[in-house]
């Protein structure tokens, strides 16, 4: 430790590298069966390994695994010769109680939580249903996130567009008007009452239009040329932030700070999305300017408190 603290290099005096290398090949089979090479080049890529193994080698790991009770296969050469983790010792305990704390917390987060929180997220709890014991816990995982019923592909290039600003096209199934293919500029993906939704300008709509996404039956189609131009003028809202930890989105830019606080400025042309991501900042965020935006986020404020206030009478 003492060495590690003071050059912050790993070296074969601090660590058994048959054992680190051992749990590096158990994590990685752990996520998909992998042929030779890819656990080659995965092994080459470590931060503190940075070199390549043998198949001798890497017979003696999957042997150190196998001693700790994992069983290992290699399958068929017409599949790719990949190795596949069958079953390990390695389980997660997780109590009735404990349980319920878990899903109450992502119920709780998931009123307010940002798409790419949601991503890992999701990865994050598929990771502990597959460790788990508890089978009611591990279903529950399984489903509970929005995204379980999105093909991930279209989630990923609704992401990208959202980012690039880019014109898309999608094929729509609506409920009113049936399957049919609409022009979009979107502007952001949020969750709402559990489900996703693209917000953006479209030309079937006179105001913001609004697609759940789990609706979008194909990978959509990135326009070359934009034809839709957003419905309003951007609006600049200068905001305090008090938590200088808080990832800070793609239209938002830092003006001022000091020990405490970020000043930013958020600029969007959908003023719904600015109050939604300025709500779920809670009391980490202040709205300092436009008048009128402040005015409109202080009037969301109490018409929150009065139901609270209605809901205890």
């Amino acid at each position: 430790m003492k060495e590690f603290m003071q050059n912050e290099k790993v070296t074969y005096n601090l660590m058994s590298f048959t054992a680190f290398k051992s749990m590096l090949l158990f994590s990685y089979l752990l996520e998909a069966p992998r042929s030779y090479a890819e656990i080659r080049d995965y092994f080459a890529q470590q931060k503190y390994l940075k070199e390549t193994i043998s198949i001798d080698t890497l017979r003696v790991y999957i042997n150190s695994l196998e001693r700790l009770g994992c069983e290992i296969v290699r399958g068929k050469k017409a599949e790719g010769s990949k190795y596949k983790l069958l079953k390990h010792p390695f389980t997660l305990k997780i109590s009735d109680e404990n349980a319920k704390s878990i899903i109450k917390v992502f119920k709780s987060i998931l009123k307010s939580i940002e798409i790419d929180d949601l991503l890992s997220i999701t990865k994050f709890f598929d990771k502990i249903a597959n460790a788990t014991e508890n089978p009611e816990l591990k279903e529950t995982l399984e489903n509970i996130s929005p995204l379980k019923k999105i093909d991930p592909e279209i989630l990923k290039m609704l992401i990208i567009a959202c980012r690039k600003n880019d014109e898309i096209s999608i094929l729509y199934q609506s409920p009113a008007s049936g399957l049919k293919n609409i022009d979009v500029l979107p502007e952001k993906l949020t969750v709402t009452n559990g489900k996703v939704y693209l917000y953006g300008t479209s030309p079937n709509y006179s105001n913001t239009a609004r697609f759940l996404v789990n609706r979008i039956k194909e990978k959509p189609v990135t326009k070359l040329q934009k034809t839709i131009k957003p419905k309003a003028d951007p609006v600049i809202i200068g905001c305090e932030l008090y938590d200088k930890t808080i990832p800070l989105l793609e239209n938002e830019k830092i003006i001022s700070e000091d020990e405490n606080k970020l000043t930013i400025e958020i600029t969007s042309v959908n003023k719904f999305t600015a109050r939604q991501r300025i709500l779920s900042l809670g009391r980490d965020c202040k709205v300092l300017y436009p008048q009128s935006f402040k005015e409109d986020i202080i009037s969301a404020l109490n018409k929150m408190k009065e139901k609270y206030i209605a809901e205890e009478v």
